[in-house]
């Protein structure tokens, strides 16, 4: 955070796709403060609402905001050291999501297109220049690297949605030793149950353990029961599965819905 003023450091934390929220005090009444306070991910701050108990209630909010998967703009009502209520809008930035894909095997192509196609940036990961390429997938990033330069080139936040589909055990395996440990919320992994035993079997051989909050982010079999079997059906299903777990939701059927397309609380 180079900048010293609360709404440049909140532009710095767009320009550079970095969370963070700024609190402005809502001039619509005469105990409202005038002022701006600015919260990065980091616990960093700039600026004030002009009273330091709404500086720290704008903190206590921020901070979880920027622990929700997805947390909202709003306007909150808080009360200042006189007593007297403030008005102060919360105005959440998060960057977009990330699609990370293991793998860029044919099947991996339109899964990077619909999730390009959501607005997540995509990247697709995979050691084969032939195959890992522009031509394959122009609107994704693309790494190329194996397994011992994940940790090198490969950074897994807490808004990465990861797919394994390298549809190569040895190598998902090794991408699931990795991907696991890290802060993804969701790692889907292609193929049936069957397999995906067997590689998390070799992998508890190796003397590699898992806590179970790890080994609960894992979805495999991958996607939706809609019936998919084409490559461009089996993508659908794998990127409703991921905004299902982004929002919350289960992935049901509307029908008979009381209420529809709201996010989960």
């Amino acid at each position: 955070m180079s900048r010293t003023l609360p709404f440049d450091a909140w532009l710095d934390c767009v320009e550079n796709e970095q969370e963070g929220v700024l609190a402005t005090a809502l001039q619509e009444g005469e105990s409202n403060k005038a002022g701006r306070i600015f919260f990065s991910k980091e616990g960093q701050s700039v600026g004030t609402l002009g009273d330091l108990s709404l500086d720290k209630q704008a903190e206590e909010i921020a901070v979880r905001k920027l622990h929700e998967l997805n947390p909202k703009s709003e306007s909150v009502t808080l009360i200042d050291e006189a007593g007297q209520e403030a008005d102060i809008f919360m105005d959440v930035y998060v960057p977009p999501s990330t699609l990370l894909i293991f793998g860029a095997g044919h099947d991996a192509i339109p899964v990077a297109k619909h999730g390009a196609s959501l607005g997540m940036r995509t990247i697709v990961v995979d050691p084969r220049p032939a195959y890992n390429n522009e031509e394959r997938f122009p609107e994704a990033h693309r790494v190329i690297a194996d397994s011992v330069k994940f940790k090198e080139k490969v950074h897994i936040s807490s808004r990465t949605y990861v797919v394994v589909m390298n549809h190569h055990l040895e190598r998902d395996q090794e991408t699931l030793k990795f991907v696991l440990r890290s802060s993804a919320p969701y790692v889907g992994v292609l193929g049936p149950r069957s397999r995906r035993i067997r590689m998390m079997e070799a992998i508890e051989g190796e003397g590699v353990e898992f806590e179970e909050e790890q080994l609960a982010k894992m979805y495999s079999p991958i996607g939706l029961d809609i019936g998919a079997v084409t490559p461009e059906e089996i993508a659908i299903s794998i990127l409703a599965e991921i905004i299902a777990v982004k929002t919350g939701h289960k992935g049901g059927f509307l029908q008979g819905a009381e209420h529809i397309h709201q996010v989960a609380k």
